[in-house]
């Protein structure tokens, strides 16, 4: 016990050394005493801020701490904690860079408060961002923001887009549904050698107006009869496309 309450009061006047040991340290007590230690260096203050066994209380305290007010790594390593208050996260997010916050939309430790947010920040400044900074962006970004990305429809970025991990089958039947997509973007998924398997991806493939003759052609043979019939009847499918349609059914209605 003798030695816990040494720890403690330490913690106020600990040298940078000590200093080392003592921010991994288990008690919340002896954390909350190092944020008033002058001795606290930045490089510390970020492996604080960066805990994740840590209360929200200390976070804030490193938040408020007019030290720190300026440095950029304790912003960021605050926003990444889940354990950060929200409002202090979402105060922060203004002042990250593309990156970062790109990181942080794919994070799921992250309330998805504070990753809705990170998107939208990113989504209003996609359209003045140079290609460059839009294809490394693909690679890093979360689903929503890929979306963005496609309806921004810079070829590049697309088929960036298409091969992330982050990309989904979702995503790319809302692109498909959306007025005004720029026909290469449809075109590109049409020959794209994951998406253009899928049954529901060919399905929207098939209503759009955009999409290759060749390739609706070919993804006819693979969708059911009953969904054929419904194709055939709808009138949002192209004129172009039905009597290929037609031709299907009759074909299969034939054997």
């Amino acid at each position: 016990m003798k030695d816990f309450e040494k720890e403690i009061n330490l913690a106020y006047t600990a040298n940078k050394e000590e200093l080392k040991l003592l921010v991994y340290h288990p008690s919340q007590r002896v954390l909350a005493n190092l944020i008033y230690n002058s001795n606290l260096t930045e490089d510390l203050a970020v492996i604080l801020a960066g805990r994740r066994n840590i209360s929200t209380e200390i976070l804030e305290s490193l938040y408020l701490d007019k030290r720190w007010k300026e440095s950029y790594r304790i912003a960021l390593a605050l926003c990444k904690n889940q354990k950060t208050p929200q409002a202090i996260s979402l105060s922060l997010l203004k002042s990250l860079r593309i990156f970062d916050l790109a990181d942080l939309t794919r994070n799921q430790q992250i309330p998805v408060n504070v990753r809705m947010r990170a998107e939208f920040i990113i989504n209003e400044k996609i359209l003045s961002m140079p290609l460059g900074i839009k294809m490394t962006l693909a690679k890093r970004a979360s689903s929503n923001i890929l979306m963005r990305l496609l309806e921004d429809g810079m070829k590049d970025v697309v088929a960036i887009c298409l091969d992330s991990y982050c990309m989904t089958e979702g995503i790319i039947c809302k692109v498909l549904n959306t007025k005004n997509m720029a026909s290469h973007v449809v075109h590109q998924i049409a020959r794209h050698k994951k998406w253009a398997s899928r049954y529901d991806i060919q399905w929207s493939l098939i209503r759009n107006n955009h999409a290759p003759l060749s390739r609706v052609v070919h993804f006819l043979k693979n969708i059911k009869m009953n969904d054929l019939k419904e194709l055939y009847a709808a009138p949002e499918v192209p004129k172009s496309t039905k009597p290929f349609i037609y031709r299907e059914i009759m074909d299969r209605e034939e054997l």
